[in-house]
């Protein structure tokens, strides 16, 4: 369950990053056009998706390493 939780929050997280990425770029051709006025909306959301995605994936990210640990400490130790 946690992995499947963790695989989720990760790849949401890269979409809405990637997608900041692709704002960022259409922002750089906007500056030149008629769109200038369209300008400061495309950064706050570029800004909003990047930072929303980072969270998202760190989030994921943060459980993974939680649950990965916790696995580790219920097993008992070997020694050979």
């Amino acid at each position: 369950m946690r992995s499947g939780l963790t695989a989720a929050l990760m790849g949401i997280g890269g979409i809405f990053v990637s997608f900041g990425a692709v704002i960022v770029v259409l922002s750089l051709f906007a500056r030149q056009g008629e769109t200038r006025g369209e300008l400061p909306a495309m950064t706050t959301l570029a800004t909003i998706s990047i930072v929303g995605g980072a969270v998202l994936f760190g989030a994921g990210y943060l459980l993974g390493r939680v649950g990965r640990n916790s696995n580790q400490s219920d097993r008992p130790e070997r020694t050979a």
